[in-house]
């Protein structure tokens, strides 16, 4: 970091992210109670996490290979772990064993494939 427009520039990036993440966590919590929700957005807020794992997730498991193409084959050993767990968690609802098949089935998928 020698050019010192550059670290100038990185410090109002790093404040800025900063404040925007404080500005926007402290909100609710400032609101508090003097904000009312439509029953629809409480309804629609208790799948936020789930949506969000999801996007997390699923390009990670879909997107294989040294250029990140989208790989939908039986050979992409991320796919064949995430199908596993799914069917699993779908058949027991079992947490501990959703994570051990997951990862059982992904690893045999990269030894084998």
């Amino acid at each position: 970091m020698n050019d010192p427009v550059s670290g100038i520039a990185l410090g109002v990036v790093i404040v800025g992210l900063a404040l925007s993440t404080f500005v926007t966590r402290t909100s609710f919590l400032v609101a508090g109670a003097r904000l009312r929700l439509s029953h629809r957005v409480e309804v629609a807020l208790r799948y936020a996490p789930v949506c969000t794992l999801a996007a997390i997730i699923v390009p990670d498991v879909l997107m294989h290979g040294p250029h990140a193409t989208l790989d939908l084959s039986m050979l992409n050993p991320r796919l064949i772990g995430a199908a596993a767990t799914g069917l699993w968690l779908c058949w027991s609802r079992n947490i501990f064993g959703c994570l051990a098949i997951g990862m059982g089935a992904y690893s045999l998928a990269r030894l084998y494939l």
